[in-house]
C-alpha cells in the first residue's frame, strides 16, 4: 500500500472502534508514539494521551514531551525505577526477564480500550504477537500502524510534519529507559556514555539491591536467593553489565537457565530465549 491509503486505511480503523468514552493513547514520547497521536488527530476520535515516566527516559525525550506536548497526560509512579529496582527482592531486570516495564509500563490503561504505536517491523516477537485489533486480558488495543516500515513511518513524519525528538537526528533508532539491558550492549555502552549519572544510578540501585537481599532466603521455600552466589556487590553488578559471570561461577549471560562461556554480548534477547530452549542445563 502507498502511504496515503495506508493513513486512511489507519483513520478508518480508528474511527471503526471509538469507544463512547475515548480511546486511552499509550504516549511515550517515541517517533512511533507521535504518529499515532496525530492520526487519532486526523480521526478525529476522542482520546487522551498518557506518558508512563519511568523516570529513566532521556533528558533530551522529556523535555521533548514537556514542550510539543503539553496535553500528554503523566502517569507518575509511587517509586522512582531505581528505587525499586535497589529494594525489590528479585533480580534486577535483564535482558529476558524485564519486570520493570509491566510494573511501569504495560497495566495503565487496561480499563479501557487503548491505542499502541507498536510495530511488527521492530521485532519477530512483535511481529508474531500483534495485528491491527488484539486483544489481552479482554481488553481491546488498536495497533494503527502496526504493518507500516521504518520507510513509510518517517514518510508520514515528514509529509505531515510531525514533531520528533532531536536524539533521532543523532543515530539514535528506538529511545526508552536509558540503559535497558533488551537492547545490545553496544546500544547500552553508547547511552551509558552519553548519560554517565544514569549508569552510576544502576550501579547503585543493583550494588544495593546485593546488599539487601543476599542474605535474606527465599520466603517462598526458604532457598537462598540468586544474590548469594556474589561474593560482593561489584561482582553483581559486573554481572549484569557484561552479563558474564565471575571466575569463581560458571559464566552465565542474565538467566539462571543458560549457562554458557561464549560472548553473549551482543546477542539480542530472542537469540538467548533461543540458546535456552536448545539447551538442557544443570547450573
Amino acid at each position: 500500500m502507498n502511504l496515503p491509503d495506508m493513513v486512511d486505511r489507519a483513520i478508518d480503523l480508528l474511527r471503526t472502534h471509538e469507544p463512547a468514552e475515548g480511546y486511552y493513547l499509550a504516549f511515550s514520547g517515541g517517533k512511533d508514539s507521535c504518529a499515532i497521536k496525530r492520526l487519532a488527530q486526523l480521526s478525529g476520535v476522542k482520546f487522551d494521551a498518557f506518558y508512563n515516566n519511568t523516570t529513566i527516559d532521556p533528558p533530551e525525550l522529556v523535555r521533548f514531551i514537556k514542550k510539543e506536548h503539553p496535553d500528554v497526560k503523566w502517569n507518575n509512579p509511587a517509586m522512582p525505577m531505581m528505587t525499586r529496582v535497589a529494594t525489590a527482592p528479585k533480580v534486577p531486570p535483564t535482558r529476558v526477564a524485564r519486570w520493570c516495564c509491566e510494573e511501569y509500563k504495560e497495566t495503565t490503561g487496561s480499563d479501557r480500550v487503548r491505542i499502541f504505536g507498536v510495530r511488527a517491523a521492530e521485532s519477530k516477537a512483535r511481529k508474531r504477537r500483534w495485528s491491527e485489533v488484539a486483544g489481552f486480558d479482554g481488553a481491546l488495543i488498536i495497533c494503527p500502524i502496526v504493518h507500516w516500515s521504518d520507510e513509510k513511518l518517517w514518510g508520514f513524519i515528514r509529509e505531515y510534519g510531525v514533531a520528533y525528538c532531536s536524539l533521532y537526528d543523532e543515530g539514535y533508532s528506538r529511545l526508552g529507559c536509558v540503559g535497558c539491558p533488551l537492547g545490545s550492549r553496544k546500544n547500552q555502552d553508547r547511552e551509558f556514555l552519553r548519560w554517565p549519572r544514569y549508569r552510576d544510578n544502576w550501579k547503585k540501585a543493583i550494588i544495593q539491591n546485593w546488599e539487601k537481599w543476599k542474605d535474606i532466603p527465599r520466603q517462598r521455600d526458604g532457598l537462598p536467593r540468586f544474590q548469594s552466589k556474589f561474593k560482593s556487590g561489584e561482582d553483581f553488578w559486573n554481572w549484569w553489565i557484561t552479563a558474564k559471570a565471575p571466575d569463581y561461577m560458571r559464566g552465565d549471560c542474565q538467566m539462571q537457565n543458560i549457562w554458557t562461556n561464549e560472548d553473549v554480548s551482543d546477542a539480542g534477547p530472542e537469540a538467548l530465549v533461543e540458546k535456552a530452549n536448545e539447551s538442557n542445563p544443570t547450573p
